[in-house]
């Protein structure tokens, strides 16, 4: 291989298989914002070749991470939900989902190396800007845009769009508060995102973005939480009319919108005080859910999920399955925080672990506030990026040494 593309690989990483896989899985991320069947298509390359390489014994086997027995628990309560679902067959296609958790075994071992990690954070900055700078277009060739016309980027629909934008300025924070604004890219990465997210019109990622985005400065720069605020307020104040109008229209009960997620929150309720226990089945609740409506002001579209991660997944999976997500997540969560405690500790030396956990914990935050108005856990490139965000921590090798008990 050339010289000049051997200096474009992380130092780290050797000729070998081990390389075509970590590009595999590093462009399966990274493609999430441009092109979600060339992300899953390599994503299962990915697979398939890990699999392989693990069976011929190139990749050494890996302890059960502890994240995986709620997972493992809270996949096998999916199944019995979609079997006790009313389709059953339709149910059971969640199946599929299920392996982009596969990311959370394989992105550990194969970033485990100097440098891959913020190779990886890289590529993702460049689709991420990519997508930015053709939703910016987009508003720009057509500034008159409606709440069912916003703009897209290279995704399928504005909440995907939003989403990822939103998982990748959180990104950035991480790889600011440790690497600085030096590089020019930076703040123009920085300004390119917060742009196409003002402009996306979509106030629960507005709201992730700035919750993920404290948690980072928080967690490394307290002092500068003012600042943070400072910006944010200079956000508010400058953005075009449109955001304004946006913001204000969530106070108001009498926006249709605002009127919508109400009607979705009392139905979800009444739907899953009738099926606490497996809810009514992964895929169904778009159906079931009609049955429970209170109103018949709103569109059938409406109901396609209730815009709530916490909802959503009680819906389809009971009480029970609500209950081992939330294990998860917060499992997911403690694992990044024990890498940024061993950090701390002086165990750990490399710096892309600062940058790994603070994004890690800030992305989860930043997942969980905006999927309170929306069901972005059910995104397959949202959790995508999600799920690579939170597996990249655990390939520092201290983790376990430092339990964040």
């Amino acid at each position: 291989m050339p010289d000049v593309l051997e200096r474009w690989f992380p130092p780290s990483l050797g000729p070998g298989p081990e390389r075509w896989l970590f590009l595999l899985v590093s462009l399966s991320v990274a493609l999430g914002p441009i092109s979600i069947a060339a992300s899953q298509a390599l994503f299962f390359s990915a697979v398939l070749g890990f699999v392989w390489e693990r069976r011929r014994g190139r990749i050494s086997a890996q302890p059960w991470p502890a994240v995986g027995w709620p997972l493992l628990i809270f996949f096998l309560w999916t199944v019995a939900a979609a079997l006790a679902s009313p389709d059953a067959r339709l149910g059971l296609t969640i199946v599929k989902k299920f392996g982009l958790f596969l990311i959370l075994f394989m992105a550990p071992r194969l970033l485990r190396g100097k440098g891959r990690t913020i190779w990886c954070y890289g590529a993702v900055f460049c689709a991420a800007a990519a997508s930015a700078l053709a939703g910016i277009g987009q508003y720009v060739a057509n500034p008159q845009r409606d709440l069912l016309n916003r703009i897209t980027g290279f995704t399928g629909g504005w909440m995907t769009f939003s989403g990822l934008q939103m998982l990748a300025l959180v990104m950035l924070a991480g790889y600011t508060l440790t690497y600085g604004i030096r590089r020019w890219w930076v703040p123009a990465l920085g300004l390119v995102l917060v742009a196409s997210l003002c402009l996306s019109f979509t106030r629960n990622a507005w709201l992730g973005a700035a919750a993920g985005v404290t948690v980072v400065f928080a967690l490394r720069r307290p002092r500068a939480l003012l600042g943070v605020l400072a910006v944010v307020a200079g956000l508010v104040l400058t953005a075009p009319r449109q955001v304004g109008d946006r913001l204000r229209a969530a106070w108001n009960v009498e926006d249709a919108t605002t009127r919508g997620r109400l009607e979705l929150f009392s139905t979800s309720l009444r739907l899953i005080r009738d099926h606490p226990w497996f809810g009514v089945g992964p895929k169904t609740v778009n159906t079931e859910a009609l049955r429970y409506r209170g109103t018949r002001e709103f569109p059938d579209w409406l109901y396609q999920h209730m815009h709530n991660n916490f909802l959503q997944i009680a819906a389809e999976r009971g009480l029970p399955g609500l209950a081992l997500w939330i294990w998860f997540m917060l499992q997911l969560a403690r694992e990044a925080l024990g890498v940024l405690r061993s950090v701390r500790a002086g165990l750990e030396p490399d710096r892309d672990a600062l940058v790994a956990a603070s994004s890690a914990l800030g992305a989860e935050t930043a997942l969980v506030v905006s999927g309170l108005f929306e069901y972005n856990f059910g995104d397959s490139e949202v959790l995508t990026l999600f799920l690579f965000i939170m597996a990249a921590p655990r390939a520092f090798s201290v983790r376990a040494k430092y339990p964040c008990s």
